[in-house]
């Protein structure tokens, strides 16, 4: 859904509203009607690796961030969330590192818009109609059936996930034939990429970086790497659609997940080159002109979800075991040798995540997770299937460990938590974060990542970037 028709749809959301108010259907108070409320929020982030692949600040960022409701009537609610921001930091640097984050300094387009939506409830029935998030996963520091919206993964899976998701015109539809159970459907005339930084930045994926100094070799000696982008036109036939059914079956609550439509990500493919002769020594490839583009492929998820609390009294009450699966069908896949991808393939994957939930001393969450990442093609013509953030070579199968504290203190005002995420490789991050309530409108925030592993792993690409990050936040 592009500018225009997004513009069309507020209208329309709009004069229904007004529609509502002249048709006298409700006489109705703005002031006993409307709520609002929002914060002002800066926050710095700070490289702490004493190298010189990247200045020490990385972010002096400034949001602003207010959310409204109306309350139409007892079935009919109106929401809208704007939100800007102002990254100080691309304003006061004016060093190479930043010559291609000028777009991530501000808020880009239609972006300040990060919801715009109308409700109807009922007791059967729920429709939600315009710009929103949909959540389907609950899993700590990973997305596995959490992949209906796409991500901005500018400051990679750092922030919440709440922050990071990239909101979409859509059309949500929840129906409840039985006590418990919930039919949901959503039809998404909307695309948005999923994004990440650009090549050089703070949290630039080390195949961006890669490709960057290629290029740079390749016009050095005369030649280029032209790349093009395409992205799922703004027609009907290329919605994506979903369903989740959500239910009991006994104490435990599950539910059964399908999407179907383009990926968010795009995928690189190469498409040919011209070839001008000779051999470019640094880089071991004939000098010319090669060329490659950046797509979206029909795909499809399923997966199933479930949650379950022990209540009985011993040993495990309290506990909480939760899972997520999902089937990755027909999701494109780069396999080649450590640092280079050969080809692009469609293939499948599974994933799963299981999670063990607990309160200890009161109010100390422990939350431990197990998951794994299996590739049904680990090779293809003799390549190996590759880290898409990397190009770093992956196993068949890859697990992770992650564990996640969290308690608080004085009554809710000081919040502490840490979470660690180990990858089979001795691949991982640690993250802590503390927030502090100075007074009842006052938040302050201070943060630590460290990452380590393999160069050529999904954390271990960062492992000369760790961050300490501050924040302060006014709300009203």
């Amino acid at each position: 859904m592009r500018g225009r028709t997004k513009i069309l749809f507020i209208l329309c959301i709009a004069g229904f509203i007004t529609g509502l108010f002249l048709g006298g259907a409700f006489a109705v108070s703005i002031g006993d009607n409307f709520e609002y409320s929002g914060y002002l929020k800066t926050e710095v982030w700070v490289k702490t690796n004493n190298d010189n692949s990247h200045q020490f600040l990385s972010s002096f960022k400034n949001t602003f961030d207010l959310e409204a409701q109306y309350k139409i009537s007892n079935d009919w609610v109106f929401f809208v969330h704007p939100r800007y921001f102002y990254d100080f930091a691309y304003s006061i640097r004016d060093d190479i590192f930043d010559k291609n984050q000028v777009k991530m300094g501000t808020t880009q387009r239609t972006e300040w818009l990060r919801d715009c939506y109308l409700d109807y409830t009922s007791d059967a029935l729920d429709v939600r109609l315009g710009k929103q998030q949909v959540v389907w996963g609950q899993a700590d520091g990973l997305p596995f059936l959490d992949r209906v919206m796409p991500f901005d993964l500018t400051k990679y899976w750092l922030p919440d996930f709440a922050d990071i998701r990239i909101p979409l015109w859509m059309v949500k539809i929840e129906y409840s034939p039985v006590l418990n159970s919930t039919l949901q459907f959503l039809f998404i005339p909307d695309f948005e990429a999923s994004r990440s930084t650009p090549a050089n930045g703070t949290f630039a994926f080390k195949a961006a970086n890669d490709f960057d100094a290629v290029r740079g070799i390749m016009e050095a000696n005369g030649g280029s790497m032209e790349t093009s982008i395409y992205r799922p036109s703004s027609k009907l036939k290329n919605s994506r659609v979903g369903l989740r059914w959500r239910s009991m079956l006994g104490d435990i609550d599950y539910t059964l997940n399908w999407l179907y439509g383009y990926s968010t990500s795009a995928y690189t493919y190469s498409d040919g080159s011209t070839i001008t002769g000779g051999l470019i020594p640094a880089l071991g490839m004939p000098k010319g002109d090669y060329y490659y583009s950046r797509r979206h492929k029909l795909m499809q998820i399923m997966g199933f979800s479930f949650n379950k609390s022990i209540t009985n009294p011993g040993p495990l009450e309290g506990l909480t075991i939760r899972g997520e699966f999902a089937y990755l069908h027909n999701e494109p896949t780069y396999y080649g040798t450590a640092g280079h991808r050969n080809y692009t393939e469609k293939s499948d994957k599974y994933t799963y995540v299981l999670g063990f939930d607990k309160y200890y001393f009161t109010n100390w969450l422990f939350s431990l997770q197990f998951a794994q990442f299996i590739h049904n093609s680990p090779t293809f013509k003799g390549k190996h299937v590759l880290n898409s953030y990397t190009y770093g070579l992956m196993d068949k199968v890859e697990s992770y460990l992650t564990l996640k504290i969290a308690t608080d203190f004085k009554h809710e005002r000081i919040k502490p938590e840490v979470l660690i995420i180990y990858g089979d490789d001795n691949d991982g991050r640690i993250s802590f974060k503390t927030s502090y309530e100075l007074r009842d409108n006052v938040w302050l925030a201070l943060g630590y990542h460290h990452f380590w592993g393999p160069a050529y792993g999904s954390n271990g690409q960062f492992r000369n970037n760790d961050q300490i990050y501050a924040s302060v936040k006014f709300t009203f």
